[in-house]
């Protein structure tokens, strides 16, 4: 466990999260950083995971690993302790579930109120998260440059958050990229190189003499398409809300309105034609043409959204 090396828990906690009381009893939260942990390990991996565990065990001195052992213990933190709050909001009893209130002191949250605590606290988690696996990129760390996740990464044409931004807008969130991760592998496989024919390693490594268009179009194309897989398989929760909002509202939907199970589908749908246009850009400017950009918007009169 990367906590309570000097039985101060709490204080680790207190100090990652701002809002969990020092004096509060560790024990009753290990559960929930023990979950926490294993799905931090299991998304980034469990060899560097058990690396860090043994550094901070050790107290490492080494300043790389004192940097790395904090940001795997804040995301780990802010998840436990929201999971900690969520079931204290009730009182579990051999008589059942009860709320205990204090009315001279204290008041009960609206249902709003906790949605949006909850969410502030998911969309830290999701920032932490991605803080770490940047970190990891860009430091010279050996042992998470021969993991297979980031060798698999390395096989990809989109190989980071920061890059799928450029072809569709995930925040930059490396979080959601890992998630992303094997539908693009899967779209590269079943699409892209299929389509782009031979010399297809050239492309995957943008050589000299690929054109820069049709690797802008199949990135393009790449993104557009693992973004309606993921849509369409994954639960939603697991993709920042953020993330559909700024679609939705690039298109013309209003930027505070949840995305409903309709519109998802069909924002789905939308991603999968846009994706197969820029499949067709791509072979062109592999030929040597150039890329076509429609300056005037195709919109469907049948739907609410504005598209361009």
């Amino acid at each position: 466990m990367l906590f309570n090396r000097d039985n101060k828990g709490s204080e680790e906690l207190r100090e990652l999260t701002g809002n969990y009381f020092a004096n509060n009893d560790f024990s009753k939260i290990t559960g929930e950083i023990e979950i926490a942990s294993e799905e931090l390990a299991t998304l980034i991996d469990k060899g560097i995971f058990e690396k860090v565990e043994t550094a901070y065990r050790e107290n490492s001195s080494d300043a790389t690993d004192k940097t790395l052992i904090r940001k795997f213990q804040r995301p780990i933190a802010i998840l436990a302790t929201l999971n900690l709050y969520r079931k204290n909001d009730l009182s579990h009893e051999d008589d059942g579930r009860k709320f205990k209130i204090d009315d001279e002191h204290e008041k009960l949250p609206w249902e709003w109120q906790l949605d949006r605590d909850d969410e502030i606290h998911l969309e830290e988690y999701y920032k932490a998260v991605d803080a770490l696996i940047r970190f990891l990129n860009e430091s010279n760390i050996e042992e998470w440059k021969h993991t297979d996740r980031y060798k698999g990464l390395q096989a990809l044409l989109i190989r980071s958050g920061a890059e799928f931004d450029n072809y569709f807008p995930i925040n930059g969130s490396e979080r959601t990229f890992l998630l992303l991760a094997p539908f693009i592998r899967e779209v590269q496989i079943l699409h892209i190189k299929r389509a782009y024919g031979d010399n297809w390693e050239w492309l995957l490594e943008k050589q000299e003499g690929v054109s820069l268009d049709a690797h802008f179009a199949a990135c393009k194309a790449t993104a557009l398409l693992a973004m309606s897989l993921a849509l369409s398989r994954m639960q939603l929760s697991l993709i920042p809300c953020g993330v559909i909002r700024r679609y939705t509202a690039e298109n013309g939907a209003a930027k505070s309105a949840p995305a409903g199970t309709d519109e998802v589908r069909q924002i789905a749908a939308w991603l999968y034609e846009d994706a197969k246009k820029w499949i067709n850009e791509m072979k062109q400017a592999r030929d040597g043409g150039e890329i076509t950009y429609n300056l005037l918007p195709d919109n469907s009169p049948t739907n609410k959204f504005f598209r361009a």
